[in-house]
């Protein structure tokens, strides 16, 4: 299946990410995982496969209106509640009945992904994200084996964000990240970003079974897709401009 994120896509075989895979979309807050995340949504629909998405970081109708927004058709996918609430009249306010999680502990998280089986079968689940289930976790080898037990056994192919500047879970992920068949980190290039510019750039960190490249490529989002930017063709032109302003540098 293809990720629909081009620059990561070209990098993969032609018909993507394999089935029976666990994806971790890794990386700081603020640099497109979410986005990166419902490109795969709309490949994978585009491809005629099924499709779930738990929203745990944000309101099941807030997550249909970025989908939505996306060219993607709400009626196509399954949307799981989790956005914890604290009590039941809480809860309530949501107006939320169509799939609903309310316990964000791992048995409970993986239980509800058994109930889904049938129907997201041969497709596509999206977790965003999973650093409240993996802070709630005693065991988080529990978690990653459920999940490629999951992806494995459903011929699915089960996406988990991650948000690592969250010091806590970066450590906890780091004990069974090595259980993942795929990894994409994503961040702002720290080199640029002393430069004053804000350069998200993605990497393929682990791809089990396949050859691909490692290399980090730095990327954009122009009119909702994401393409490759040539940053030493960037990097050319804002010297020229500034050599045009009588600025020098180094």
């Amino acid at each position: 299946m293809r990720t629909g994120v081009e620059p990561i896509d070209q990098q993969l075989p032609p018909s993507g990410v394999p089935p029976g895979y666990l994806v971790l979309l890794e990386g700081p807050l603020g640099v497109g995982k979410t986005f990166f995340a419902y490109c795969f949504v709309k490949s994978a629909l585009d491809a005629g496969a099924p499709a779930a998405v738990f929203a745990i970081d944000a309101l099941p109708d807030d997550v249909l209106d970025a989908l939505r927004s996306r060219g993607v058709n709400p009626s196509e996918v399954l949307i799981v509640d989790g956005f914890y609430a604290p009590t039941e009249r809480i809860n309530k306010m949501k107006l939320w009945n169509k799939s609903r999680l309310d316990v964000l502990d791992t048995r409970a998280f993986l239980d509800k992904l058994a109930e889904l089986a049938e129907y997201v079968k041969n497709g596509l689940v999206v977790i965003d994200s999973l650093n409240e289930v993996i802070l709630r976790s005693s065991n988080v080898f529990e978690l990653f084996r459920g999940l490629k037990i999951f992806a494995k056994y459903t011929n699915n192919i089960v996406v988990g964000i991650v948000h690592t500047d969250v010091e806590d879970v970066a450590n906890t992920l780091a004990l069974a990240e090595h259980l993942a068949d795929l990894i994409i980190e994503a961040e702002v290039d720290p080199n640029l970003e002393q430069m004053g510019l804000f350069m998200r750039r993605l990497r393929i960190a682990r791809a089990r079974g396949l050859r691909v490249s490692h290399d980090w490529v730095h990327i954009d989002i122009v009119d909702k897709k994401v393409v490759e930017v040539d940053v030493k063709a960037l990097l050319r032109d804002l010297n020229r401009r500034m050599a045009e302003m009588g600025i020098k540098t180094e």
